[in-house]
């Protein structure tokens, strides 16, 4: 992108603005030794998602737009006192007609000659643009028509638009937000293919899936699922699921008029109900259906899966075949494997004399990292995970009269502390810590050995995880909040605007607006562009920091 017109009616340039913007006290401290050696180049997923999305640069900017709220009558009053008709040359007073929502017109008048009108706001066929535009603002922020009420009652608005208009106008953005959606998700498909191609995968491609649900329990009603590429961390695929509709819902009850039959015969493509089974099963009809569907859709294959402990869903896919004999293979999340270890501790320590007294919350949060770390620390080999998995319990297990770090890495930067005095011979001053108790080590060892199958660990080799779907969900009940109730239609406009902003920024949003055939003024691009560098910045000294963080830790912080 060409620095020199990323802002719009701003003097100077991109990184100027930048600087000028950054903390005195982050300019005056120097780089410490660890972020001094990290790589330059943007490398965080974000910066890579939003390097390759080109919505930012073909959107059409309108310098000269923008709305200002004003108080009306006193700028009426104002421009009347200086103002007079061209024509005759009398005093000009200005009123205003024609409300409907936040939009009027301008009535100049003298008394003598013909009224002028002029629009508020410009026109996009036959309602005011600025009425539509808060309803797509409002429903970005996860407020509906009654927010707007609100809203504009406190700052002595006009009332918004009628419940018939806004519909209609909801109806309108969900074809907007569908459609750049898919143009999303299809160019995110693309650049997953491509690079799969490059790494050696021919066959297809690794995605990761997980569903959310509006509610827990077993009465929800909404649940979506998306799945997301490996590689490029992007939405390829998303499923709205739905077991409600309201129009079902009213014509149950009159299931006995005429006017039945007429709706019954033009209902079934307009239904909000596409789900008829439990609201569990939700997420496996959701991937097996994308999954089914992907060849279709993206000319690809998924035939990597990255998914939770949940087996439903994996097994779903593997007995409907989707690609005939083309075997699925699936790879674990390393973070649910981790919370895995905890809840069967946590669940022996309930289950038993022993571990309620001597297998105490803090060790098993320890026991727990240490399982993690060693599964993320040798994500390439099996044997040494299952090395390092063995070596962290009889490590805790060691006392200096009967040591167990054979297993344990040697040397100096060991995260083991005996291996490490060793290496810098100081063994005749090292002291272990108290020892894990042998009543809790036998207790516990079936655990591990159940968790350290090779079988388990090796669909853990890579370290995959399902951060990028757990991050999606974030963003989509943000913008449809889980507290304020919403029909499917509203659910769905969340996720495509979740799925546009998570692949490509908030420039994503103008290109919605641009369908709706919104004007861009300069503050709204410049505020999509600063956020979205703002989104970059903040992700690679994110990852700056945990690198050093990681650092750390090795040499000092998880040494046991």
């Amino acid at each position: 992108m060409n620095k020199e017109k990323v802002y719009r009616t701003k003097k100077g340039t991109k990184s100027s603005t930048w600087s000028s913007r950054r903390s005195k006290i982050s300019n005056r401290r120097p780089l410490n030794r660890f972020e001094a050696e990290q790589d330059s180049e943007e490398v965080s997923t974000s910066a890579k998602k939003l390097k390759s999305s080109k919505f930012n640069n073909d959107v059409p900017v309108n310098d000269t737009f923008g709305y200002r709220i004003l108080h009306f009558a006193a700028l009426a009053s104002a421009i009347s006192a200086y103002l007079v008709c061209r024509t005759c040359g009398k005093n000009v007073i200005l009123s205003e007609t024609s409300k409907r929502g936040l939009g009027f017109k301008v009535i100049i008048s003298c008394g003598n000659c013909e009224d002028k009108y002029c629009s508020s706001s410009p026109y996009i066929k036959n309602g005011y643009e600025i009425n539509k535009r808060i309803t797509l603002v409002m429903r970005i922020l996860g407020i509906g028509l009654h927010g707007m009420k609100k809203f504009c009652a406190f700052m002595d608005l006009p009332a918004p638009i009628f419940h018939s208009f806004y519909d209609s106008i909801v109806q309108t953005i969900a074809i907007a937000t569908n459609s750049v959606r898919f143009m999303s998700m299809k160019q995110a498909a693309k650049e997953e293919k491509e690079i799969s191609i490059t790494k050696g995968q021919t066959d297809g491609i690794m995605i990761s899936g997980d569903g959310s649900w509006r509610k827990r329990g077993f009465s929800f009603l909404y649940g979506i699922v998306t799945l997301i590429g490996c590689h490029t961390a992007k939405v390829i695929d998303v499923i709205v699921k739905s077991k409600y509709c309201k129009s079902c819902e009213y014509w149950e009850k009159h299931a006995d008029s005429a006017e039945y039959e007429e709706w019954a015969t033009t209902h079934a493509e307009n239904c909000q109900s596409n789900h008829n089974s439990s609201a569990g099963k939700m997420e496996v009809d959701g991937v097996l259906e994308m999954f089914q569907r992907s060849i279709e859709l993206h000319d690809v294959k998924y035939t990597n899966y990255i998914g939770d402990g949940d087996s439903t869903t994996f097994k779903g896919v593997m007995d409907a075949k989707p690609y005939g004999d083309i075997i699925i293979k699936k790879k674990e999340c390393i973070a649910h494997i981790q919370k895995r270890m905890g809840t069967r501790l946590r669940n022996l320590k309930k289950s038993t004399k022993a571990g309620k007294e001597k297998l105490t919350g803090k060790l098993i949060d320890e026991l727990t990292i240490y399982y993690g770390l060693s599964i993320r620390r040798n994500a390439n080999s099996v044997e040494n995970m299952k090395k390092e998995i063995w070596a962290t319990l009889y490590h805790k297990l060691s006392t200096d009269e009967n040591p167990q770090h054979g297993n344990c890495p040697q040397g100096a930067n060991s995260w083991c502390s005996w291996q490490k005095a060793c290496a810098e011979n100081n063994l005749n001053s090292y002291k272990h810590k108290p020892a894990l108790p042998i009543e809790v080590f036998n207790a516990i060892k079936p655990i591990y050995e159940d968790l350290s199958r090779d079988d388990l660990l090796e669909r853990c080799l890579g370290g995959y995880t399902q951060n990028n779907n757990e991050c999606f969900n974030s963003i989509l009940w943000n913008i449809a909040p889980k507290n304020v109730s919403s029909g499917k239609q509203v659910l769905d406009i969340a996720t495509d605007v979740a799925v546009c902003t998570f692949n490509d920024g908030l420039s994503a949003v103008m290109k919605i607006m641009e369908v709706l055939q919104f004007t861009i003024g300069s503050n709204c691009y410049n505020f999509c562009v600063e956020a979205d560098a703002a989104r970059i910045r903040g992700e690679n000294v994110g990852r700056s920091r945990r690198g050093t963080l990681g650092i750390k830790i090795h040499e000092k912080g998880w040494r046991i």
